[in-house]
Parts: structure tokens; C-alpha cells; sequence
């Protein structure tokens, strides 16, 4: 019987010195993942860093602090215990707003990390916070509300700007700052729309007079053109009858010349133009009537011997 209680404790101790060997064995791996760094302490003092990968540490004796170095975005106004406000230039309320600050621990740099923040997550809201809070007071302070809402990427520029510059001795690396929000006083946002809205209808007014001036301009276009088309046409006939008459007159003076040159043209002339009859009855001398036209008569031949006989009148 004391053989088995005796065997029983030395089973019980085996297992117990196993379960400790494998707790300090687990203790002792360390796996630092990718996009992590670790910061190895030694009685709370840095000994050391760890890179992604497995790692061996002394249990109890050393602690390894892991941080991760990925891109972190931290909203700054969005909780309901803290409501950033601030005053524009020209005394309007800001009545909250939210800004976002993108950032990453300096993995070079990250020994200074665990003196800085420690082991606390929070740690860099607490410090960047009240940064964030006055930065941004202050510049707001710089600008009208109607500069705040139509300029808010000159504003953002600006906060990013002045923010970067106040953590540049930190061990983090401020990626971007954004205003992600800006409410005002309700009353002054219905002036800010009626504003806007007015704006819009003075917009659309000038919209429609440019437009009647152009459609003016366009008929007034049309009408000089289309006057434009009957002046040249009306020039054109005027041409055309000029040439015509310019052409006649001068057939005329060329006909009239030739005429003038060939008297025996105007005979010929009016022989062309003969039917053949001749007038039935003329008024006046005989003898002051003049031909239409001379013919050549041949000299009458002298007869010889007696006249021929007159032919017998009919009764």
C-alpha cells in the first residue's frame, strides 16, 4: 500500500514537473507575426527587439511587448464623451466636428515606441488628442464659416501640415489629416441654403438672358445673312440685265455702223423682209414717192420699123 502512495506521488510529480517544463516552454516561443515588431525587456529594461518570425525568450525573467506597424486610422471628435466645437472667424458656431488621422508606428524606431506609449493602445489617442483639439480650434479660428465649408481641403491641407510638424519627434509616422465633418448652428446652415439656393436661381437667370442673347444674336445673324443673300442675288439680276443691255446696245452700235458703211445692206435688208406686194394705194405726188428699193433697169434696146399696135381696150 505505501508502494503505491509512493508511486502515485512520483506519477503526480512527473506530471507536474511536465505541465511546468511545457508552460516554460510555451512561455519561452515567442511569434511575432508579419506586420509586427516586439520589443524584448529584461527585468523591465530594453534588451532587445524581435522582427516577424519564432523567437525564444527567458520566461519570468524577460517580457516580449508586441506593436503592430500597420496603417492605423484614429477618429478624433466621434465619441460621445468628446465633442470637438470650435468658433469661425466671423463668430459662428461650429457646433462639432470630426477629424481622422492615419498613421503608423516607426517600426525603426520602435524601442522609442515602448518609452513613448507603452503598452497601452490608447495610449496614442491620449496624447495625439489634445493636439488635435487646440490645432484645430485655432485654425478654424483663421477662417469664415462660408471659407470653412467651400475651402475645406485648404483647410485639411493646412491641419495636416501643422499636425505632421508637431509629432515629427514622435516614433509614429502621420500618413494623412482629414476633416471628415463640420456641422454648424441649424439656423446658420438654413442661411447657408438659402444662400446657395438664391445663387442657384441668380445662376439659372443669367443662364437664361445668355441664352436669349444668343438665340438674338443668332437671328439677328440670320437676318444679315438672308439680306446678305437677296443684296447678291438683287446684284446678280441687276449684273446679269446690265451685261444684256451693255450686249444689245452694243449689236445695235455694231449693226447701226455696218449699216452706216453699206448702204446697199439696207436694200438688202429690206428685200429679205419683202412679201412681194406692193401698195394698192398711195397718197400724195407719185412723183415724191420713194422706191422701196432701185432696180437696176436695163437701157431700152432701139427699135427699127413700126411700133407694135396698142392692145384692144375691153368695154
Amino acid at each position: 500500500m505505501a508502494l503505491d502512495n509512493k508511486n502515485g506521488k512520483f506519477v503526480a510529480g512527473a506530471i507536474a514537473g511536465f505541465l511546468l517544463l511545457a508552460y516554460l516552454v510555451s512561455q519561452a516561443v515567442v511569434v511575432v507575426d508579419e506586420g509586427e515588431k516586439g520589443v524584448v525587456t529584461t527585468f523591465g529594461e530594453i534588451s532587445g527587439t524581435f522582427d516577424p518570425g519564432l523567437h525564444f525568450a527567458l520566461p519570468v525573467v524577460q517580457n516580449v511587448h508586441k506593436y503592430s506597424v500597420r496603417v492605423h486610422k484614429t477618429m478624433f471628435g466621434d465619441q460621445k464623451s468628446e465633442v470637438l466645437s470650435a468658433y469661425s472667424y466671423d463668430q459662428q458656431i461650429i457646433e462639432s466636428y470630426r477629424i481622422s488621422v492615419t498613421w503608423q508606428y516607426n517600426g525603426a524606431k520602435i524601442e522609442d515606441v515602448y518609452k513613448h506609449f507603452g503598452v497601452n493602445d490608447t495610449i496614442f489617442y491620449t496624447v495625439v488628442s489634445p493636439l488635435i483639439q487646440q490645432t484645430s480650434k485655432i485654425l478654424f479660428g483663421h477662417y469664415t464659416s462660408q471659407t470653412i465649408v467651400q475651402k475645406r481641403s485648404d483647410l485639411s491641407s493646412e491641419l495636416d501640415s501643422s499636425i505632421k510638424e508637431q509629432l515629427k519627434n514622435y516614433p509614429i509616422i502621420v500618413l494623412s489629416v482629414q476633416i471628415e465633418d463640420v456641422n454648424f448652428s441649424r439656423s446658420y446652415e438654413n442661411i447657408i441654403e438659402q444662400t446657395a439656393q438664391k445663387k442657384q436661381e441668380v445662376e439659372k437667370a443669367k443662364n437664361e438672358l445668355q441664352k436669349v442673347e444668343i438665340e438674338s444674336q443668332q437671328l439677328v445673324a440670320r437676318a444679315e445673312s438672308e439680306n446678305k443673300a437677296r443684296k447678291l442675288d438683287a446684284d446678280a439680276r441687276a449684273y446679269a440685265i446690265r451685261v444684256q443691255a451693255e450686249a444689245e446696245a452694243n449689236a445695235i452700235k455694231l449693226k447701226a455702223e455696218a449699216l452706216k458703211a453699206n448702204k446697199e445692206l439696207v436694200d438688202l435688208t429690206i428685200a429679205e423682209k419683202w412679201n412681194g406686194s406692193v401698195p394698192q394705194t398711195v397718197f400724195g405726188d407719185p412723183s415724191q414717192v420713194v422706191p422701196l428699193f432701185h432696180v437696176n433697169q436695163r437701157p431700152q434696146e432701139k427699135r427699127t420699123g413700126p411700133a407694135p399696135a396698142p392692145a384692144p381696150r375691153e368695154e
